[in-house]
């Protein structure tokens, strides 16, 4: 990894979290919040071949187990908060939820959730004009609309929007209330 923190806002799957759990990351945590316990996912990986005793982040020791993968044996799993389910590292924070409970993208720093569906897009898609999300929270947020106020060209058409809606309405005010006592002396 490089000798300096980067920004892995472009960085997904396995290479995010080699980066982000080494220290590779500027302003990033290892989304690796459970050590793969010996009986994490019973119904898969049957193709098991040993165990390997182990320290954990918290220097307790745990079993665990490794896996036949390229020529040789990994233990690189994550594992769903609910535990019943393992994934490679390749579809963690990959902007894709694998895991029922969506716990492969909850510790991802790499992405933005939208608001009130289960969609993530990349975190530099936030705020930039277009809308990704199905419930445009992307572009609808505090963050975004301090970022139009900070804008003075977006300020002068915003008032100027205004402006014009005011006019309109305003005249269409007038318009109407002309058009009651005609109303009035038709009968």
């Amino acid at each position: 990894w490089p000798v300096r923190p980067i920004t892995c806002d472009h960085v997904y799957g396995a290479n995010y979290v080699y980066a982000s759990c080494n220290n590779g990351c500027k302003n990033s945590e290892c989304p690796l919040t459970k050590t793969p316990a010996y009986e994490s996912c019973p119904s898969q990986l049957m193709n098991r071949v040993g165990t390997y005793a182990g320290e954990n982040r918290d220097a307790r020791p745990y079993l665990t187990f490794l896996t036949r993968a390229h020529g040789g044996y990994t233990n690189a799993h994550f594992i769903c908060a609910n535990n019943r389910q393992c994934l490679p590292y390749s579809k963690v924070c990959d902007l894709v939820s694998d895991c029922d409970d969506s716990s492969d993208e909850r510790n991802c720093t790499n992405h933005f959730k939208c608001k009130t569906e289960l969609q993530y897009i990349p975190k530099t898609r936030k705020c930039d004009g277009n809308f990704d999300c199905y419930d445009l929270s992307d572009e609808c947020n505090e963050e975004c609309s301090k970022e139009l106020l900070d804008d003075i060209g977006k300020k002068i058409i915003a008032c100027l929007f205004g402006f014009i809606a005011i006019v309109f309405n305003a005249s269409a005010l007038v318009k109407n209330s002309l058009s009651i006592p005609q109303s009035r002396n038709i009968r």
